[in-house]
């Protein structure tokens, strides 16, 4: 197993969790010629798909999600901190380009209880509506405008964002979501991707010494990333024991429809 002693820095909180931040927001697919580099989600974007089992390529995935004109966007954190609370959160995120249509929702628990019941976002017609709580509490806002859908989802993906593209080697292929996609793989610790799953040592003193980590990504043959999957776990200097975790899937590409949620009446009112 590798090991590898790192400060546990704040800062790691605010890079794991950039990615679950923000609205849910759809804009005019008419924008699509303006748009060279993704917005989020770190690094520069390749021009190139996915090369036949030698580098790790991507390409361009705001104009390939623009070409497709849909798609669907799940991701989930779970962290397990030095006191052994389970941390999670998950975000679901679908985008009719066309239809000029999004919808997303996202959740957080602790040690399997909600945290205020969650946050949904609906965006149609230039409107979004916004419900957040639970059944029993939930509460209703709506306004004029939003942001652009697709930096949203593409800060959803890593797999740009920690400088850890040259190390993942070619581990075979096989389907993801009827597509044919290549697999890679990172088993070497890389600094980066560790500081941002040390959010599950969030204020604990000491380093962490990081006992097991996974990262795995793939590609299909347009070079988009369609799934990434990475998993650490470790001990803190006084011995207590933390873990971290996270998953992004791209599923829906060019089929994906965005159906009005029940609550959306009660929003308008």
């Amino acid at each position: 197993m590798y090991s590898n002693r790192i400060p546990v820095l704040l800062i790691a909180v605010l890079v794991l969790l950039a990615g679950c931040a923000g609205g849910a927001d759809v804009a005019p697919a008419a924008d699509a010629d303006d748009t060279d580099t993704p917005t989020d989600g770190g690094g520069s974007a390749d021009t190139g798909a996915s090369s036949d089992g030698d580098d790790f390529e991507l390409s361009d995935p705001e104009r390939l999600l623009r070409d497709a004109g849909s798609f669907t966007v799940s991701w989930s954190y779970t962290g397990v901190d030095a006191d052994g609370v389970e941390t999670a959160v998950t975000r679901e995120f679908a985008a009719d380009l066309d239809a000029e249509r999004s919808y997303s929702r996202t959740t957080s628990t602790t040690d399997g209880q909600s945290d205020a019941g969650g946050v949904e976002q609906y965006v149609a017609d230039g409107v979004t509506y916004v419900r957040v709580g639970g059944d029993d509490e939930a509460t209703y806002t709506s306004y004029e405008g939003s942001t652009e859908v697709l930096a949203t989802a593409i800060a959803l993906s890593q797999a740009r964002a920690y400088g850890a593209d040259d190390d993942l080697t070619f581990a075979g292929t096989e389907t993801f979501d009827g597509a044919s996609v290549e697999r890679y793989e990172l088993s070497a610790a890389n600094e980066a991707l560790i500081l941002a799953g040390s959010a599950a040592a969030q204020g604990e003193p000491g380093n962490l010494e990081v006992t097991s980590f996974e990262y795995v990504v793939l590609v299909d043959e347009d070079g988009l990333s369609r799934h990434e999957s990475w998993s650490f776990s470790g001990r803190m200097d006084d011995g207590s024991e933390v873990s971290g975790s996270w998953e992004y899937s791209l599923t829906g590409v060019g089929s994906t429809t965005v159906e009005e949620p029940a609550w959306l009446d009660e929003a308008r009112a």
